[in-house]
């Protein structure tokens, strides 16, 4: 049996991809020609040592491979841009609680964007107050299924390149409250 691509490492609907570097420190936005057009710094991956390093590290190695790449919870990231642009951010979000409050955000070239969760598996990218695309997530398991997206508008590269970001990164549709609770009380 060929071993299934992890969601998060296969490419976009329009061919831009993610890829991490050996440290697991920081995501490439890469174009469809293979071009680096962005870089941001993700979660690092927890590296254990004592006892039982061994088996944690392998667990959470393979839970990266699985699930993929996130970005640090609720603060504006930087995002390095080819070509430069100092303002550009990306965030995952400033808010727990209600789905509709766990908005990812990113400012790149002086636009606005915003990644509105209107479920548990979708959500929405507004630009500047416009929505410009959908996003649905099919399947249940991290690397099962397919991310679609169904574009309102034309793109150009720098929506390309957020949408990369929104889809890889943050990915469409997030737990509600009640997930939350439970999570923190674990």
């Amino acid at each position: 049996m060929a071993e299934e691509i992890p969601l998060w490492r296969r490419p976009t609907r329009g061919g831009w991809r993610v890829d991490v570097d050996e440290t697991r420190t920081r995501a490439d936005v890469i174009d469809p020609s293979g071009q680096v057009r962005a870089s941001v710094a993700i979660e690092p991956v927890p590296h254990f040592t004592g006892w039982f390093a061994k088996r944690q590290n392998a667990v959470t190695s393979r839970a990266f491979e699985t699930n993929g790449p996130s970005l640090p919870a609720r603060t504006p990231t930087p995002v390095t841009l080819r070509p430069h642009d100092e303002q550009a951010f990306v965030s995952d979000g400033t808010h727990s609680g209600r789905r509709r409050e766990k908005a990812g955000r990113a400012l790149v070239h002086g636009r606005s964007y915003a990644f509105l969760h209107t479920g548990g598996q979708s959500a929405d990218a507004v630009r500047d107050g416009t929505r410009i695309a959908s996003f649905a997530k099919h399947g249940f398991r991290p690397h099962d299924g397919h991310v679609s997206r169904d574009d309102h508008h034309v793109l150009d590269e720098t929506d390309e390149l957020v949408m990369t970001l929104f889809e890889k990164l943050l990915r469409p549709g997030r737990p509600g409250a009640v997930s939350d609770i439970l999570t923190d009380l674990t």
